[in-house]
């Protein structure tokens, strides 16, 4: 279908949830702002808090401001031969000539964003949000453009076609670029799950905790043994199919685990080893993919999220493996909080004990924490750790 130059110019707005969902969102963040002034009653009587509060105050009404004003400013304006894009800060304008193709960006929560790729290299790209309401004449205009993740995808079988050290035929080199591309999503689901096992409902633990643990490694031997049709993680628009979420998701499970379920005394040791461990996991990544090896910051980038595996893999193959008696330690319990945000933890006070010559905070279990009130006690076991980090865990005293 083709429009007539007279349907021209076509403007779009964003979906009408859009409205209902940033609009009230951004109110009451500048309410929030405004009322934080009003709820303290008398200033701060230090320079420093009262510094604290206006910075506070002024970022939570800017943030409100700015997404009510870029959600009613933006828009998208289709003219026969360009597309412009009206955001809050101004207008940005992409011919049709000028435009390369486009391709379709998946984010998270299952968002989708087109991009239109400029044919000068030095030129940004254009990204439209999945959430504008189009019609006919926009999906006729846009699916003229050529589409580069169909052409990347051809070229990269067509790649494999003719790579004779993954088969002796083009449909046996194919019939093992599917199969890779089944197996890397195969892995990415049981990620997801073994991810939600470990988070929610950990038991058996030591199996839940061996599995994340094992996961990255697997991928890693995974995308060594492709022969580069599967990636520890691809650039973008690259068809090829990646492990990136079973390298990198266990390990923020396995370090949530390890702050909520274990303390650590000797929390420099647990640092070098984590580091030692993130280096090592990063390394065997970058050798067996290529690709990722002629990109060196994308190891530097990797290297701060295995971070997040090598603490919570350390700490809790201390702990797991520990084989010592260990001691006990009945501690009375001095006070109690919840702390609430993007996640609510649950925390005691307890008295000195062992190792610990002063009053410190720990982080335990909601029914932990419901079964401590201040002035009862709970039982501390401390272990030397199986790689010399000594641990602790904080439990009930049962009868």
């Amino acid at each position: 279908m083709s429009a007539s130059p007279l349907e021209y110019p076509r403007t779009y707005h964003m979906a009408w949830w859009v409205y209902l969902l940033a609009i009230p969102m951004g109110l009451a963040s500048c309410g929030l702002g405004i009322a934080l002034v009003f709820l303290l009653g008398a200033p701060p009587r230090s320079s420093g808090a009262l510094w604290a509060l206006g910075l506070l105050v002024t970022a939570s009404v800017a943030f409100g401001a700015w997404m009510v004003a870029a959600t009613l400013r933006s828009k998208v304006v289709l003219t026969e031969d360009a597309v412009a894009v009206h955001g809050l800060l101004g207008v940005r304008r992409l011919a049709r000539s000028d435009i390369a193709g486009r391709r379709l960006l998946s984010l998270q929560y299952g968002q989708k964003v087109l991009v239109l790729s400029p044919k000068d290299p030095r030129a940004r790209a254009l990204k439209i949000s999945s959430t504008l309401r189009t019609d006919a004449v926009w999906d006729a205009w846009i699916n003229t453009l050529p589409d580069l993740d169909a052409q990347e995808a051809q070229a990269l079988e067509a790649e494999v076609a003719a790579n004779a050290e993954l088969g002796q035929t083009p449909e046996e080199r194919l019939a093992r670029l599917a199969a890779a591309r089944k197996l890397a999503n195969a892995l990415s689901y049981t990620t997801y799950a073994v991810a939600a096992w470990g988070y929610v409902y950990p038991r058996p633990y030591w199996l839940a905790m061996l599995v994340l643990g094992a996961l990255p490694w697997i991928a890693i031997v995974l995308v060594a043994r492709s022969s580069g049709l599967v990636r520890i993680d691809s650039r973008r628009g690259d068809p090829r199919p990646t492990l990136a979420i079973a390298v990198i998701v266990p390990g923020f499970v396995l370090l949530m685990r390890a702050v909520s379920d274990v303390g650590v005394l000797d929390i420099e040791r647990a640092l070098i080893f984590a580091t030692v461990t993130a280096a090592l996991l990063v390394w065997a990544a970058m050798m067996s993919d290529a690709a990722a090896r002629a990109r060196p910051w994308s190891a530097l980038l990797l290297l701060l999220l295995a971070c997040a595996y090598g603490y919570g893999a350390v700490v809790l193959a201390d702990c797991l493996l520990d084989s010592a008696p260990g001691e006990n330690f009945r501690v009375a319990v001095l006070a109690s909080h919840v702390s609430r945000g993007r996640n609510t933890s649950y925390h005691l006070l307890l008295d000195r004990w062992g190792p610990r010559s002063a009053p410190a905070d720990v982080t335990v279990s909601r029914d932990l924490y419901g079964r401590a009130p201040p002035g009862s006690m709970v039982c501390v076991h401390r272990g030397p750790g199986a790689l010399g980090i000594s641990w602790y865990v904080v439990r009930g005293c049962g009868g």
